[in-house]
């Protein structure tokens, strides 16, 4: 996943590893995390995969070394962009690839974001069969916390349809978050 990403980041411009770190804290941050530790392994990968090439410019009076993006990583980098999302990816890495959606034509973007509705709809139907098969037990108050992630889990599923079929009709964002 990190290597898509650092793909999507050096697409339109050439950049060190750490303005790409950087843009990362900047702009998907919040919800994904990429450490140097994990970053300059992912770049030697790409550049092994011939996917980045890389050069040295001086900058602030030192060599530094940017990571250009090839035709093959390009090509790499929109076809896992038109892959399917998995819901069992986790929310957090589907919204790091929906973050660059915006270079996917609008059928591919809509078809990703419908099949990934309908996905979590039918997850959602699999987390309230799990309820009412659970509701019949027992000593449910014993497992109050076990039973919390299952509605937590309920609860961001039916966000996440709500913020598909929001984005999917081109509504306007800010309306996601009124009250």
């Amino acid at each position: 996943m990190l290597e898509s990403l650092i793909l999507g980041i050096v697409y339109d411009e050439d950049l060190t590893g750490y303005d790409i770190k950087k843009n990362i804290e900047k702009s998907f941050g919040v919800f994904y995390k990429a450490s140097f530790g994990s970053l300059y392994p992912a770049l030697k990968r790409l550049t092994g995969k011939d996917f980045v090439t890389t050069y040295e410019q001086p900058q602030g009076g030192r060599q530094k070394i940017f990571y250009h993006i090839t035709e093959e990583g390009k090509s790499s980098f929109l076809e896992w962009l038109s892959s399917p999302m998995n819901i069992l990816d986790g929310t957090n890495l589907n919204l790091a690839k929906v973050f660059f959606f915006d270079r996917l034509p609008a059928e591919i973007r809509d078809t990703q974001l419908l099949l990934y509705e309908n996905n979590n709809i039918s997850y959602l139907r699999e987390l309230e069969a799990l309820e009412k098969s659970l509701s019949h037990m027992d000593h449910l108050d014993s497992c109050y916390y076990k039973m919390s992630t299952l509605y937590y889990g309920i609860s961001v599923t039916e966000k996440t349809i709500e913020w598909c079929h929001h984005i999917r009709e081109g509504k306007v964002l800010k309306e996601l978050t009124a009250k």
